[in-house]
């Protein structure tokens, strides 16, 4: 059995790219072939050469050799589509069963918000599309309008090497940690606007932020990067890590003891259930994937693109010790049960192998 495997390797990482890695790892190398599609970290003509090429491997790939199997990661921009549909029509054209993967929350929005020409394109091809696979069960009505697609649910894991080394937190303070990508859409400028409002009132509370810049429907990666410089230029309670991989990022994980990610629109991120792991009570937005997945119990749902609301979630762990070291605890009984990468793995090959 011979599995043609579509998506975005790391670097740079994000959710998506580190799924779609560790299920490549997964399987020998003598059952797939992997075409790479990540442009994230690619810009003008080098992106423009890049799709093209990786266009064209698709394209010759499924024409003339011999899979069992397509899966690929489905996008929701213009650019990324005509790459699924190229995908999607071609393997349906030689009879290779086709897997598609959703890691986001606005397939639904994308497909209805497109030209109506364009849209009937995408109807046509998703039609061929035999399993979807999405991240809860909610996430279904993302694919609401394909009747006959199966619809399997496999929840996002985090790596277990974080159970295998224990850092000790500091009892003297509270450690707040924002680890994602420095994006508008991620919420960073609220954070630290909320941040920088309650060390006037709390002296025991430090920021770290780590991840790398990347542009998004609101700023490009320069404007990012200059207002976030500018921003915490004079906070010496924010330190910025950059990028942090492999022991650095399992250190600053479990040092942490708050973790915050207030994004504006969400599925279910790995960094989540990567900080749960690690003991952290968890401040992320009211969405409705993540409140799905999240309650009280987990730590705080904030209000979207809301300073205030920041503010209040960040005072209702801080001042009650008890309750934080409760959710701490519970967070990582909660993660080590439900989301270990072993699991979904496993749930992820049984779908591929079997479905």
């Amino acid at each position: 059995m011979k599995l043609f495997l579509v998506g975005p390797l790391i670097p740079p990482v994000t959710g998506q790219s580190l799924a779609f890695t560790k299920f490549v790892e997964s399987i020998e190398d003598n059952k797939k072939v992997v075409v790479n599609t990540n442009l994230e970290d690619r810009t003008g003509l080098n992106k423009i050469f890049f799709y093209i090429k990786t266009l064209l491997k698709i394209s010759i790939r499924v024409l003339f050799s011999k899979y069992h199997l397509v899966y690929f990661t489905c996008s929701r921009s213009v650019l990324g589509s005509i790459k699924d549909i190229v995908l999607i029509n071609l393997a349906s054209l030689k009879g290779i069963k086709i897997v598609n993967h959703l890691h986001g929350s606005d397939f639904y929005d994308f497909l209805h918000n497109s030209p109506k020409w364009y849209q009937k394109i995408l109807f046509k091809s998703y039609e061929k599309v035999d399993i979807s696979i999405v991240l809860v069960d909610s996430m279904k009505l993302q694919f609401r309008d394909f009747k006959k697609m199966k619809i399997e649910v496999v929840p996002n894991f985090y790596d277990e090497e974080l159970d295998d080394k224990l850092v000790e937190k500091d009892s003297s303070k509270i450690n707040l940690l924002y680890l994602s990508n420095i994006m508008t859409s991620k919420g960073v400028f609220e954070l630290i606007d909320a941040f920088e409002k309650l060390i006037n009132k709390y002296d025991n509370i430090i920021l770290n932020i780590a991840g790398g810049y990347l542009s998004d429907e609101y700023m490009s990666i320069s404007e990012i990067k200059n207002k976030f410089e500018s921003k915490i230029s004079e906070n010496d309670k924010i330190t910025y890590l950059g990028t942090t991989f492999g022991e650095d990022k399992i250190k600053l994980l479990q040092s942490s003891d708050i973790f915050i990610l207030p994004s504006y629109k969400e599925a279910i991120p790995i960094s989540i259930l990567e900080a749960m792991a690690s003991s952290n009570a968890i401040i992320t937005t009211k969405q409705k994937y993540l409140s799905e997945m999240l309650s009280s119990k987990n730590g705080v749902l904030v209000e979207i693109r809301s300073v205030e609301s920041l503010i209040d979630g960040i005072e209702c762990l801080i001042k009650d010790k008890q309750k934080l070291r409760y959710i701490q605890n519970h967070n990582k009984q909660v993660a080590q049960e439900k989301f270990s990468m072993q699991k979904y793995l496993k749930s992820l090959e049984q779908i591929v192998m079997n479905g």
